[in-house]
C-alpha cells in the first residue's frame, strides 16, 4: 500500500458529503451495517475509485434499506449512474457502470436474517472480501454475528487476523453553501423517516415489487433473492479463477 493511494482513501472518507450521507443511514432502524470493501477498505484506492459499501438491513427491510440507501445517495450527488449503449454486434442493450471518482457504490445488500454467503460464492476471492471488509456502521454487532455466519472463510485464510475498523463519522457535517439545499434535504430526509417507520411492511411490499421489476429490466449477472442482493455486472471472482 502506497504513502499516495493511503491519502487518496483518506480524503475520499472525509469527504463531507460522503460523512453525512453515512450519518444520515445510520440514523434508520432499517439500517443495521454499512462496511467499506474493495481497494477502499485496505486504503489502496486510487483517485478514480468509486467507494464501495456493503450493506445489511433489519429483518425482513432488505429493500426498503436499499431504497433508502439509493435514495440518499442520488439526493446527495453521490450515486454511481449506469451508461447505456446499444451493441451493434450482440444486437442488445449493455449496461455499463460508470466508475466516478468519490461516487458510493451500492453493490451489495444482505438481510440480517441471512447472513451467510451462498455455497456457490465461497472462494477465495469472496473469503478475501469479507476479511478486509471494514465496518462504520455497526449496530448491535451485526459485524461480529456476520463474521460467524461466515467461518468458512478460515479454510483459504486460518491465521488472519480480523480488526474492527475504528473510523467514526459521529462528528459529520456537510459543508455546503446552500442553505435552501441543506432545508429541502432535511425536509425530505423527515418524511422518508416518517413514512418508513409508520407503514414498515407495507413500505417493504411496496420497495420490493418495484425493485424487483426494475432490476429484471437489466439483469445481467446480478444475484437476487429475498434476502442476498448482488449487483456486480462483471463477476470478477469468476475472471480471477478463469486466469
Amino acid at each position: 500500500m502506497s504513502n499516495v493511494k493511503c491519502q487518496i482513501s483518506k480524503n475520499k472518507l472525509e469527504n463531507g458529503r460522503f460523512k453525512f450521507y453515512i450519518k444520515l443511514l445510520s440514523i434508520f432502524p432499517q439500517i443495521r451495517l454499512v462496511g467499506l470493501s474493495g481497494s477502499i477498505s485496505m486504503f489502496n484506492a486510487q483517485k478514480n475509485d468509486d467507494i464501495d459499501l456493503f450493506i445489511i438491513t433489519a429483518k425482513n427491510r432488505l429493500f426498503t434499506g436499499r431504497f433508502i440507501a439509493l435514495i440518499l445517495a442520488q439526493i446527495l450527488g453521490l450515486r454511481r449512474e449506469r451508461n447505456i449503449f446499444q451493441s451493434s454486434k450482440l444486437q442488445a442493450t449493455c449496461y455499463v457502470l460508470r466508475v466516478t471518482s468519490d461516487k458510493v457504490c451500492l453493490n451489495l445488500f444482505f438481510d440480517e436474517c441471512n447472513l451467510a454467503v451462498p455455497a456457490f460464492k465461497k472462494t477465495s476471492y469472496v473469503a478475501h472480501e469479507i476479511l478486509q471488509m471494514k465496518p462504520i456502521i455497526n449496530k448491535d454487532q451485526v459485524y461480529e454475528k456476520f463474521l460467524i455466519a461466515n467461518k468458512w472463510v478460515l479454510e483459504y485464510f486460518p491465521n488472519s487476523a480480523r480488526l474492527i475498523s475504528n473510523i467514526k463519522y459521529q462528528n459529520a457535517k456537510l459543508h455546503l453553501k446552500n442553505q435552501n439545499y441543506l432545508l429541502f434535504l432535511q425536509c425530505i430526509f423527515d418524511i422518508l423517516f416518517l413514512i418508513f417507520n409508520f407503514f414498515p411492511n407495507l413500505v417493504e411490499k411496496i420497495n420490493k415489487k418495484i425493485q424487483i421489476s426494475l432490476i429484471n429490466k437489466h439483469q445481467t449477472n446480478e444475484i437476487i433473492s429475498s434476502t442476498q442482493l448482488w449487483f456486480h455486472p462483471d463477476d470478477f471472482g469468476k475472471k480471477i479463477r478463469d486466469i
